[in-house]
């Protein structure tokens, strides 16, 4: 935490870390052009014949405030978006009225972060945590130590232990590329995880697809061409048969759009990284299905559902994070309801918006037609029947990539680089974040052998 000097500097509260300075006052510009991967940190070994390696220093892992500030930077709450879009055409479309760091499409907001250390396995549960009445922008009008005591507090309300240990994801093939297996999830590490829930903006989209103002028809490629459980609205004339969408071109439409939260989140930690000198990197080593408890090992621990072909796709974790499908919900048309429950409740009156007239702009926004309503219920319901899943070619629950956090190794840098590869920040890391760690040299603490 920090306060102003007279002299109107940044200057850190008795009892923190000097390293929050650096971190707050480094320059945005400085931080998008000084970002890059750095795979390896203290404690680690790199299994090469040219870069030869072993760390003569311990793993440190992150602290508390480290951790929240990361967890926070990647997907904390920035207070009630604007909605400033005409309330007749287009708010409708909008799932919640709270924003995150990163955008998203309808701000569904539907991707949640899960990590792990040496201590445990966590997700942040940040969908069901709302802003403040009136609070357009979180940390505006906080002092520095308010804005990094909001962010600690923030975490702690968010974080949901899942495991007492670090989760037991995959370390060879064919859960994990080769050429991560060295140092992914190693001691002194803080692994990301973002995972999205596919179906909450998918059910969302199919409201605009469907609306009398779009009438596409949804047709099923595998199956001639059919319309996908709309063919009665077809012959009505209610949807309109020269206006097609194949399910994989709608499902491709859902995934380009849900695919960047995850890359958005784990750009923020990236960012985050380097203005708090700490080393680290987003990568795809992992195969989704292995991190979610698909394969041989348990992962995150998701319950997978078995489709028609015989195949299983991740779900959801039971209690804590469920995509609207079976076997959370009877059918379909009954995870459509509870979709809709869930939406049209941000629209309450004691539910916070951001306008000066909250109930005027709420009540100009039409809710769907009843039969809008119903062509999506009969399409989830043909599309479940069919291909005994929901979606069709994605997982309920998708998860893409990962971004892990640690302290770089400052001396393997300095064998094989030329200066510039650390910045000062993470040069400077240990001693201004940890000065209780290292040595008299300002070194980190050495390996036990």
């Amino acid at each position: 935490m920090t306060t102003t000097s007279a002299a109107g500097e940044r200057v850190p509260v008795p009892g923190t870390p000097p390293g929050l300075v650096d971190a707050f006052s480094y320059p945005f510009f400085q931080t998008i052009f000084d970002r890059k991967s750095r795979r390896v940190g203290l404690g680690m070994d790199v299994d090469s014949d040219v870069l030869v390696w072993s760390s003569p220093h311990e793993p440190v892992p992150l602290d508390e405030l480290e951790e929240a500030l990361l967890c926070m930077a990647a997907t904390g709450l920035t207070g009630l978006n604007l909605g400033d879009l005409d309330p007749a055409r287009g708010m409708s479309t909008l799932v919640q009225w709270t924003t995150r760091t990163w955008p998203s499409s309808c701000s569904n907001h539907g991707t949640e972060l899960f990590f792990t250390n040496d201590d445990g396995t966590y997700m942040l549960n940040m969908f069901g945590l709302v802003p403040e009445p009136g609070e357009i922008a979180t940390l505006s009008g906080k002092s520095h130590d308010e804005q990094v005591r909001w962010i600690v507090e923030l975490y702690r309300r968010a974080k949901v232990e899942l495991r007492p240990s670090r989760a037991p994801l995959p370390t060879k093939l064919p859960g994990l590329f080769e050429f991560n297996q060295w140092n992914a999830n190693k001691p002194g590490t803080t692994l990301f995880i973002p995972v999205t829930n596919t179906t909450l903006e998918y059910i969302n989209l199919l409201f605009i697809y469907f609306a009398r103002s779009y009438a596409f028809t949804i047709v099923d490629e595998q199956h001639g061409g059919r319309p996908a459980g709309v063919q009665a609205a077809v012959d009505s004339g209610r949807l309109d048969a020269g206006r097609t969408m194949s399910i994989a071109e709608l499902e491709q439409r859902v995934l380009s759009m849900l695919v960047v939260e995850q890359a958005f989140i784990c750009q923020n930690i990236n960012l985050a990284l380097q203005a708090m000198g700490l080393g680290g990197w987003t990568f795809t080593g992992y195969l989704a299905r292995f991190v979610m408890g698909g394969g041989d090992v348990p992962g995150l621990g998701f319950r997978f559902a078995e489709a028609r072909d015989g195949t299983t796709c991740p779900v959801g974790l039971d209690g804590h994070f469920e995509a609207f499908t079976p076997p959370y919900y009877n059918d379909m048309r009954e995870a459509v309801d509870a979709f809709m429950s869930m939406k049209w409740a941000a629209f309450e009156e004691a539910v916070p918006k951001p306008y000066l007239e909250p109930d005027k702009v709420a009540a100009s926004v039409p809710r769907p037609h009843q039969d809008t309503v119903e062509l999506v219920k009969d399409y989830c319901q043909y599309v479940h029947d069919t291909y005994g899943r929901f979606p069709v070619y994605l997982d309920p629950m998708y998860q893409r990539l990962t971004c892990q956090a640690q302290h770089a190794d400052p001396d393997f840098y300095a064998e094989y680089y030329p200066p510039g590869a650390l910045t000062a920040q993470h040069l400077g890391h240990m001693e201004r974040w940890h000065p209780d760690l290292v040595g008299p040299d300002g070194a980190p603490p050495p390996r036990s052998r």
